[in-house]
């Protein structure tokens, strides 16, 4: 089931990782400024907005890439760990290229995230 699930996810293009990418760091960014006691509620409903929007890209992001896990995960199955064990661990771990990865320096995601 959970294979059938994440086939249907779509894979991103480079272009699309860095409008994501972009997305969860302008996120990440407003979500710093929020904590800040000057702000209008015209700016806070801004800074909302856009940290709903990197939460959406990172969402988006991770689902993309489930299948990534999932193949790297193949590859370790006859090496004492169960296969759903190694996919949550995977998971975990792409969980983590996505809040590292930088975009600007002009590598794919799934190039960032297997290394």
């Amino acid at each position: 089931m959970y294979l059938k699930e994440i086939g249907r996810v779509e894979l991103l293009s480079g272009e699309e990782e860095r409008r994501l990418a972009q997305a969860i760091e302008d996120g990440n960014r407003a979500a710093l400024e929020l904590d800040r006691p000057d702000l209008t509620d015209v700016e806070r409903r801004r800074l909302m907005r856009a940290v709903n929007a990197g939460q959406s890209a990172k969402s988006e992001l991770i689902q993309a890439n489930l299948r990534l896990v999932v193949s790297i995960a193949k590859r370790y199955t006859l090496r004492g760990m169960q296969f759903l064990d190694l996919i949550q661990e995977g998971n975990l771990g792409l969980m983590r290229a996505v809040d590292k990865f930088d975009y600007t320096k002009g590598f794919k995601f799934s190039t960032y995230a297997t290394w």
